[in-house]
């Protein structure tokens, strides 16, 4: 049987960017241009041309200016889920705070699309262990999953389920949809996404997925629209977040298009609907 794999893309612009708040003030980065409705029609001309629908975490900030754009993703069959209002890491906010940005968020999307949201992603996956306060609140909000805890040092967690799974809270339950990572000698490495998916060895990415899908789990794949835009306005930045940022943006739509090739695709919502009965419950430990 062929497991169905999952394709996710956070609808952001190029200067959406956690931790350079010093060199682009949110105030200025949209005077700087946007690009992100180009580079998002881009990404869903590829999943046209190969039948694919996808989940797109949209930030709010995005969704205010652009709602041509939203609408366009939601005709082409695609999830619309949300990614946030104004793009901040969630352990930078205070509870009420982070309440607060999500309703915002929903509240733009349900206007724009009439449909109710089900599902959040954090920017730079910031659901981590000083912040695991905000899955009982994604859960109070009627969210019915959350795709923000990394299974990676440093953003996340090596411990955090590397698949889909079913998290006990307070107050009831909510899915989690993992990144995928690549569990090696050196680690987990991020190979499904940003830079991993840019950097390394195509045919080793293939490897670990087939290696994911042989046990009858999926790969949750992310991608930003700015990385498929060789012309991003270039701003200096330490040299981890230049590699981070920019490295090989040359290979991003050709590696989309051999994955969608290699391998079968769906949005969250459409898994959910198929195998939401054979996911397991795991209890948090912080």
């Amino acid at each position: 049987m062929t497991v169905a794999n999952i394709l996710s893309v956070d609808v952001e612009d190029w200067f959406h960017i956690c931790g350079i708040e010093d060199r682009i003030p949110k105030s200025i980065g949209p005077r700087l241009g946007s690009r992100v409705n180009k580079n998002t029609l881009d990404i869903l001309e590829i999943l046209s041309a190969n039948s694919v629908r996808a989940t797109f975490f949209v930030l709010g900030v995005v969704a205010e200016k652009h709602p041509d754009l939203i609408k366009k993703i939601g005709r082409a069959g695609h999830e619309i889920a949300t990614h946030g209002y104004a793009h901040q890491r969630v352990y930078t906010m205070t509870p009420e705070k982070f309440r607060q940005d999500v309703k915002k968020a929903v509240d733009i999307l349900f206007q724009i699309t009439g449909r109710p949201v089900k599902g959040y992603r954090a920017p730079e996956w910031s659901i981590r262990n000083d912040s695991l306060w905000a899955l009982d609140i994604l859960q109070q909000e009627g969210f019915e999953y959350d795709s923000s805890m990394a299974p990676l040092p440093l953003i996340g967690h090596s411990s955090y389920s590397q698949i889909p799974c079913k998290l006990k809270l307070n107050t009831g339950f909510l899915l989690e949809f993992p990144p995928f990572v690549a569990v090696t000698a050196l680690g987990n490495l991020p190979m499904g996404g940003g830079w991993g998916l840019r950097v390394f060895p195509y045919n080793l990415i293939r490897f670990f997925i087939r290696k994911r899908n042989d046990k009858g789990w999926p790969a949750l794949i992310f991608l930003h629209p700015r990385e498929f835009d060789e012309n991003n306005p270039r701003i200096r930045l330490p040299l981890v977040k230049q590699f981070v940022l920019n490295a090989r943006l040359e290979r991003t739509g050709k590696r989309l298009n051999r994955l969608l090739k290699d391998f079968s695709f769906i949005s969250i919502a459409d898994f959910m609907f198929k195998n939401q009965k054979n996911i397991a419950i795991v209890e948090l430990e912080s």
